[in-house]
């Protein structure tokens, strides 16, 4: 079952492979931090002057792949941002070299006195070998991306030692799902929500939900150059899932990652799953002293009782209520 469930999954769904990506101080493409063993992966992927952006990364086969506001960019829009202070501003990419064709969305919030302060998420798409018109999602490689200094982990945070935090924000990504395994029947949507984490500096722990404050739903943010612009009219497929994400140990350098996560639904039986949830801190405080902010992703595959298979992922930005920059 989990071979078979891997498989439909992985033609279906963008982002299946997750990096979490922090800008090393040296200013080189080395590896900050790596973990061979979790599913993220924290290494340098951007470089930002506002407003202009340069993202890049290593693929699978070692090479290496790169796009640039000022060559590849096909769509640019104002972002909106969290961050108090911040602008924000979002690009869609599309680049076609001899070897293959890349897509990419990014987003960019940063402080306008101190472009060093910036932080972007987004995500990857690789089609080697292909071009377009003809890309074939199946044979592609995909990445989530999340990029700024504060979550450098060579520049770790001053994680206090007593009290606990509360964050909030916006998680969204994309979610497939094949219903009683009828293939012919298999949905796929962006969708959007929110996330709720708590942090206990105390223990070094850190936990929370996907989902369980409001509904999640369908909206068409930042895939519809993949997806199409079309947002489906069924919400019932997404609204009342809830993605708990368990305790996860909290590391020296502000990272985490574990592989509690469950998936709830109050009328549907999950009846395997697997999956993780991770990310880092930032190395700015808030007003209390505690990490500005939570970033990170999630990742759900999973089949009900009835036979239906689907995957929800899911990338995060969270603040504390007392985040009002440095």
């Amino acid at each position: 079952m989990t071979g078979r469930v891997r498989a439909m999954v992985s033609v279906l769904l963008p982002l299946l492979a997750v990096t979490v990506n922090a800008c090393t101080t040296n200013g080189t493409a080395e590896t900050a931090m790596q973990d061979d063993e979790g599913e993220i992966r924290h290494v340098r992927n951007s470089e930002f002057s506002g407003p202009r952006l340069r993202m890049f990364l290593t693929l699978k086969d070692g090479g290496r792949a790169s796009v640039n506001t000022a060559d590849d960019a096909v769509q640019t829009r104002p972002g909106v941002t969290p961050v108090p202070g911040h602008r924000a501003r979002d690009w869609t990419f599309v680049k076609e070299v001899k070897a293959g064709t890349t897509i990419a969305h990014a987003l960019v919030s940063w402080d306008p006195d101190d472009p060093d302060d910036y932080l972007m998420a987004g995500w990857w798409i690789q089609f080697p070998g292909q071009h377009l018109p003809d890309l074939d999602l199946a044979e592609s490689e995909q990445y989530a991306i999340v990029d700024g200094p504060e979550i450098d982990p060579a520049n770790p945070p001053e994680l206090p030692v007593t009290g606990m935090a509360t964050y909030t924000g916006n998680a969204g990504g994309v979610y497939a799902y094949v219903p009683e395994g009828d293939k012919d029947a298999a949905v796929i949507d962006e969708y959007q929500g929110t996330i709720t984490i708590g942090a206990n500096f105390a223990d070094r722990t850190v936990s929370g939900c996907i989902g369980c404050v409001g509904d999640l739903a369908t909206g068409r943010a930042h895939f519809g150059v993949v997806l199409g612009e079309g947002v489906l009219d069924d919400r019932s497929l997404i609204a009342d899932y809830e993605l708990h994400l368990g305790a996860a140990s909290i590391d020296p350098n502000g990272t985490f990652e574990t592989a509690d996560i469950a998936v709830r639904h109050p009328t549907r039986t999950v009846a395997f799953m697997e999956g993780f949830w991770g990310g880092a801190f930032s190395n700015i405080p808030d007003g209390d002293g505690n990490p500005r902010l939570a970033t990170g992703f999630s990742s759900a595959v999973f089949a009900e009782s009835d036979g239906s298979e689907a995957s929800i992922t899911a990338a995060f930005v969270a603040l504390t209520d007392r985040s009002g920059g440095r």
